[in-house]
């Protein structure tokens, strides 16, 4: 029988998903130890469901496990990193299309409300305030589809790009709002075809900015 919580949530769910949000988040940054009897002490478990959690995330790409010398915050992996990316892509256009045929579904109203504030921070050059919106956007665009796999898919998905990649926004955030909003007409308009077109174009530059900063940080260590 596997050991539940309070919660019903096993214990190496409970210790995988609270150790990925710290790596997400950068409170464990790459190249820290984790040790699983401090992880057991910490939440409270046995030391089985924790190394089940960290062999997890090792498969995940998070962490890296060597013998004798246990288990290190992984850096982001450029080849993992684009396809990552390139899948992400896929099921964005998917959720760019339903939402198109829903007119955007129960979220019209707020997607169109999202748009006028990222509209208004990128006038004022809010920066800082644009990696929020733009998760929210991409957010709305998948529970527009009306697919709670999609949702929770391009959630996880989302976080992963953004542990590995990050985008300059004081160079493109008018440009890349402006695509946001190309989006939205276009799922508003019950454009399928439109939107995921657009959607694909938007989310391709930010593999295409990946790659050309992958290529650059290559030639720099091999300098």
């Amino acid at each position: 029988m596997v050991a539940m919580s309070a919660d019903r949530q096993p214990r190496r769910d409970r210790v995988a998903n609270a150790l990925r949000t710290q790596i997400l988040s950068g409170a464990l940054p790459a190249g820290t130890r984790l040790r699983e009897e401090q992880i057991a002490a910490d939440y409270g478990v046995s030391r089985v469901p924790v190394r089940e959690a960290l062999l997890g995330l090792e498969q995940e790409g998070y962490l890296v496990i060597r013998p004798r010398r246990g288990a290190t915050v992984a850096s982001p992996s450029p080849t993992r990193a684009l396809e990552v990316m390139e899948i992400r892509r896929t099921l964005e256009v998917l959720a760019a299309r339903r939402a198109a045929e829903r007119r955007g579904g129960v979220v019209a109203e707020k997607l169109k409300e999202l748009t006028a504030r990222a509209a208004e921070a990128v006038e004022q050059h809010q920066h800082a305030e644009m990696p929020a919106l733009i998760d929210q956007f991409h957010a709305l665009v998948a529970v527009a589809s009306d697919s709670e796999e999609l949702v929770e898919l391009l959630d996880q998905l989302r976080s992963r790009v953004g542990w590995m990649f990050e985008v300059d926004l004081e160079e493109r955030s008018h440009t890349q709002w402006s695509e946001h909003e190309e989006i939205l007409d276009a799922i508003l308009a019950g454009d399928a075809d439109g939107a995921a077109a657009r959607m694909d174009e938007h989310v391709a530059k930010d593999e295409s900015l990946y790659r050309t900063k992958a290529a650059a940080t290559s030639a720099l260590g091999s300098v």
